[in-house]
């Protein structure tokens, strides 16, 4: 007791004066409690669910799907509640722990190997399987653009559609799963499924501290995430035909972009863990077939290899930690 009081004043003394500190700590210990128990913690079983590949749009909210994508050209639609307010969070209390032997995973979230890297038949984690091979976002030509540390680690549409491509040839018996990094920041991508050039990048566009700040406009920010959406749709929905089966579309959580965070009297920004908010946890369910059901067959779980200093040094690249 006398340890923690003493840990607990001395986090007081070094930031007290850091309003995104005392933000945080409020969040964290009054507004996530509050809201916990006002939208409760359930929500729906991505490995329980009826799919044959899962497109995962990174921090993609229902109202924003409904808005720049729209609903007609699936054959159905619906909202569902995410288990996570986070891709952490998603991870946990979808996979942790879970032997999911008839899903094959490729990932562009760093989060993944750290949280379920044995939980699946594969693990294709294609951001450290890139940096491994010394090409990482060559495609995209980011690195040699000189763009930020944040752009030139995101993993683009196009590369992660290529990997999943190669996992459904290689694993043409199991569930593919296949986890994009965008619409989330930074915002990389043009609504025709183009890379943004660099005269077009604009890194300040962030649902966290930027808009916190007053730095930038919210409406701002949303249309760059709707563009960002529509970049990635743009390659999901191609990949979509080619795999065939049945395909969902749909997200691990939203983005928090000023709403009041009520009946605590504070706005909520980006994508904090633990924090129950419909505009973090309410998600898209898009369901399209193409061709006939594929034959799934369960199979043993292989547990990932990873850098786990890699790993650190990704999150941190992206501002995760």
């Amino acid at each position: 007791m006398i340890h923690s009081l003493h840990t607990a004043a001395g986090e007081i003394k070094d930031n007290y004066r850091d309003p995104y500190w005392i933000r945080e700590r409020v969040q964290e210990r009054i507004a996530s409690p509050v809201l916990k128990r006002m939208h409760g913690t359930g929500g729906i079983s991505i490995p329980d669910a009826d799919w044959d590949n899962l497109l995962v749009y990174d921090a993609c909210r229902a109202d924003m799907f409904e808005s720049a994508i729209g609903t007609g050209e699936f054959d159905s639609y619906r909202r569902v509640t995410s288990k996570g307010s986070s891709s952490p969070d998603w991870l946990d209390r979808n996979f942790a722990g879970e032997a999911c032997g008839d899903i094959v995973c490729v990932t562009a979230n760093p989060w993944t190997a750290r949280v379920a890297g044995d939980s699946f038949h594969e693990l294709v984690d294609i951001w450290q399987d890139l940096q491994e091979s010394g090409t990482a976002s060559e495609d995209a030509n980011l690195e040699e653009r000189n763009l930020s540390t944040s752009v030139a680690s995101t993993v683009s549409a196009e590369e992660l559609s290529e990997a999943a491509r190669d996992a459904a040839e290689r694993y043409p018996d199991k569930r593919l799963l296949v986890h994009f990094f965008q619409p989330h920041a930074p915002c990389i991508g043009n609504p025709d499924g183009s890379l943004k050039s660099d005269e077009e990048l604009d890194l300040s566009l962030h649902p966290g501290r930027p808009l916190q700040a007053d730095a930038v406009d919210r409406e701002a920010v949303w249309e760059a995430y709707c563009d960002n959406l529509r970049y990635v749709h743009t390659h999901g929905s191609r990949l979509a035909e080619e795999l065939g089966g049945k395909t969902v579309f749909t997200a691990d959580h939203g983005e928090l972009l000023g709403e009041w965070l009520w009946p605590v009297p504070m706005r909520g920004y980006a994508h904090p863990r633990n924090l129950r908010h419909p505009a973090l946890t309410e998600v898209p369910w898009a369901t399209s077939a193409t061709g006939g059901r594929r034959t799934i067959r369960a199979g043993t779980v292989t547990a990932h290899e990873s850098d786990e200093d890699a790993v650190q040094n990704r999150l941190k690249e992206l501002g995760y930690v």
